[in-house]
């Protein structure tokens, strides 16, 4: 019997060798990532291009840190999403205007 613990052993190590890090990985101390920041909504970046603009290099930032998102602070996560709406609503809005102006309204 001790030979089959020590197989499961062996496998053990193993999968957890697997599952360190990687090169990347260890080199992402995160001590450059950003997460002091208010929380602000979609009508506030809408309205205030500098802080919008100053939070999409902080969440480019994030995003290419290839940390999951799920292991990002829960202010980050708010505030990058409240930042890509707001993009989204300006350009939807742009869309809309566009559109009428070619239409004439």
């Amino acid at each position: 019997m001790p030979h089959v613990n020590i197989r499961c052993l062996g496998v053990a190590l193993a999968v957890m060798a697997i599952a360190g890090c990687t090169k990347s990985e260890e080199k992402q101390a995160g001590d450059d990532l950003r997460s002091d920041m208010p929380l602000r909504d979609v009508a506030f970046y809408a309205e205030h291009q500098p802080e919008r603009g100053e939070m999409e290099t902080v969440c480019a930032q994030w995003k290419s840190s290839q940390r999951p998102p799920a292991s990002w602070p829960s202010i980050v996560v708010s505030t990058c999403n409240n930042v890509d709406s707001a993009n989204e609503l300006l350009k939807s809005r742009k869309d809309r205007d566009d559109f009428k102006k070619g239409m004439g309204l």
